[in-house]
């Protein structure tokens, strides 16, 4: 299957992440959603120094419309320049727009067309409005967009300062980038309804991510996955969740899918949010190869508000180079036979993952990456550490111990009267 484009996401704040370092207010990409476009200039690099040491040169062609990376208010404009050139001389004679953010900070836009962008001082923007179009405006040697936050000067010029893109953080010079620019997606549609629910990543409505560094891929359930650098930070920097919401409340099986290829972390740390808390999973081995790994059957609660999460910061050195896979999960309703008691994790903090059943099936036919539900979970060849098999227990439902036998009221009735004969 051809490599996905990477999808359009809104980054939902979640709850009880990772401290995060993102951009305030959350920046997209400043062009049209889906279009790939290259950082032709990156931080302290060429002509980016001083005043321009944080900023970023993107390669539009002239005539590319830009896009605002966030709400806010027009707080500068000048479109009557049609002037430009490789040349110090015309650097006062570059287009722009600024916009100001509720925080103070505030994104400038450079190098615009003559008359392009319909603004004015003072409109209200929302993310994603036209700004207007790339020019040859200013101090240029070749078409592109100057884009730099800064703090308000006095003046449509100020000293840059260090902002992220939400999903790419802080980009790198020489690298493609599919702008995330892009509508509110729609709810998430992953809804448990006591049958069996599949969330994939490719699921721009229930999967999300946050901060930067996700690779798209082949391989894995539906059209591909992806995948980051697994590192032994203190805190996570990127950090994948599938999203869902439960109407019909009880234990479910818990199982995620590992893909056959770009997946070599060894200590993929999962959670789990039952509604009720957030309960850490296990660690998955995710180099043995495509399986789904089951993490056990746990208790969800109904609501709107579960998830399940893995970070980047799994213990791993970066220098190890181990890729941390985000591929799909599996939610299957799992009461207990009528009769026996329920096995469940009850969604306490305590760490159901430890303590719980688990461990990675065997692939189903094929690769094991169809996502067919014949490929199940529930085998016991291990793959995720501090799992524990539950103690046999005998077919009356006890704990090993043998059933008494039950007596006869005649018979009882005369062992009590020859007791009494005895004593007397």
């Amino acid at each position: 299957m051809p490599i996905r484009a990477r999808a359009c996401l809104l980054a939902a704040p979640l709850l009880f992440a990772p401290t995060l370092a993102n951009a305030t207010p959350p920046l997209r990409l400043p062009w049209t959603c889906d279009e790939v476009h290259h950082v032709t200039n990156g931080h302290h690099t060429n002509t980016h120094t001083g005043m321009d040491a944080y900023a970023w040169d993107f390669g539009l062609a002239v005539g590319t419309e830009v896009r605002a990376p966030a709400d806010g208010v027009v707080r500068m404009v000048k479109m009557d320049s049609s002037q430009g050139g490789c040349n110090s001389a015309y650097a006062n004679d570059a287009n722009y727009v600024v916009i100001a953010f509720a925080d103070g900070t505030e994104a400038l836009h450079m190098h615009l067309q003559h008359n392009s962008s319909p603004l004015h001082v003072g409109d209200v923007v929302e993310q994603g409005d036209l700004v207007g179009k790339v020019g040859l405006t200013g101090w240029v040697c070749g078409a592109h967009l100057h884009f730099q936050i800064q703090h308000d000067c006095g003046s449509w010029w100020c000293q840059s300062i260090a902002a992220e893109f939400v999903e790419f953080g802080d980009p790198d010079e020489d690298v493609d980038m599919a702008s995330n620019n892009c509508p509110a997606t729609e709810p998430c549609a992953a809804v448990l309804d006591g049958t069996e629910t599949v969330v994939d990543d490719g699921d721009a409505s229930c999967f999300t991510r946050q901060s930067s560094w996700f690779w798209p891929v082949d391989g894995g359930i539906g059209d591909g996955h992806m995948y980051t650098w697994a590192n032994d930070a203190s805190t996570a920097d990127s950090i994948g969740t599938w999203n869902f919401a439960v109407d019909v409340e009880g234990p479910y099986r818990v199982e995620v899918h590992v893909p056959g290829s770009d997946a070599s972390s060894q200590q993929a740390r999962y959670e789990l949010h039952t509604g009720a808390a957030v309960i850490d999973l296990g660690t998955v081995d995710q180099s043995t190869g495509a399986a789904w790994v089951d993490l056990g059957v746990h208790e969800l609660v109904a609501g709107d508000e579960h998830w399940v999460r893995l970070a980047d910061n799994t213990g791993e050195a970066r220098d190890l180079d181990r890729k941390l896979a985000f591929d799909a999960i599996r939610l299957s309703y799992a009461p207990a036979p009528e009769g026996e008691g329920s096995s469940s994790s009850t969604g306490s903090d305590d760490g159901g993952g430890e303590s719980g059943s688990g461990g990675a099936s065997s692939p189903g036919p094929g690769d094991g990456e169809t996502g067919d539900a014949s490929e199940t979970a529930g085998g016991s060849t291990g793959g995720v550490s501090g799992a524990a098999d539950e103690p046999p227990r005998s077919e009356h439902g006890g704990c090993g111990i043998a059933p008494s036998r039950s007596i006869h009221p005649l018979a009882l009735a005369l062992l009590l009267g020859l007791g009494r004969r005895r004593r007397r």
